[in-house]
């Protein structure tokens, strides 16, 4: 099989190894691919009955695989669409899409304007400003601006900064919030959060947030506008 597909007629064929692949229509593969290569375009739809291993992926339309993605870079453009059954791993990723993920999503570096839907994401930093549906998110460095619809049951972080989104230069959205179950880093800064529990050394409960307990080491800050019912000092091992 020739190493390079241009493929721009449906087409439906055994997987393989291949330099590269450029998908701008549905495509069909009955099994595993590696490839250093793939593009997708805006009308492409690539379905892959296996693994993909692609070191670099740019993808403008639908990518559907059954198991795991391996990847070093990957770039998911406005209205793309990127499903996996299992766990994805990556260096760098980029979602400006819609990434609905079975089990697991790694990488050392996540910046999302889109949605990420998942069960467990483990990242050095992780940036958001879309919508988030997530069982457990682990980072060193945590930035998120709050979407619509989100929620994500426990988030454990050093760093961690959650923030309204702004409308306009002045305002903030005081209608998204981000409901979690527990919250824990070492210094925690949320605004639009309802949780169960916010555990950490420096924490400051900024604006428009319900907490059932928080827990700090350090310091404690409270804003007037928000609610916290039970408050603890508490001492680390």
């Amino acid at each position: 099989m020739e190493t390079k597909l241009n493929i721009t007629e449906p087409f439906v064929a055994e997987g393989g190894v291949f330099e590269q692949i450029n998908a701008e229509v549905r495509t069909d593969f009955t099994s595993s691919v590696e490839t250093h290569e793939l593009t997708i375009g805006t009308d492409g739809d690539v379905f892959v009955e296996g693994r993909l291993n692609a070191p670099y992926i740019s993808n403008k339309g639908t990518l559907d695989i059954m198991d795991t993605i391996e990847t070093e870079e990957l770039a998911n453009h406005p209205d793309a669409v990127i499903k996996a059954g299992d766990h994805v791993g990556a260096r760098i990723i980029d979602n400006e899409g819609t990434l609905e993920l079975g089990r697991s999503l790694r990488a050392e570096s996540l910046q999302s304007k889109g949605s990420i839907s998942t069960g467990v994401v483990d990242t050095t930093t992780f940036q958001s400003t879309g919508t988030l549906n997530i069982d457990e998110l682990n980072a060193d460095d945590l930035h998120i601006k709050v979407g619509p619809d989100s929620s994500i049951k426990f988030i454990n972080a050093n760093n961690i900064s959650i923030k309204a989104m702004r409308e306009g230069l002045i305002f903030k959205d005081d209608d998204a919030k981000l409901v979690v179950e527990e919250i824990e880093g070492s210094d925690v800064y949320v605004e639009n959060v309802i949780a169960d529990l916010v555990r950490g050394d420096q924490v400051r409960i900024g604006r428009n947030c319900i907490i059932k307990v928080v827990e700090y080491t350090d310091t404690y800050h409270l804003d007037e506008s928000s609610e916290v019912y039970e408050l603890g000092k508490i001492s680390r091992d």
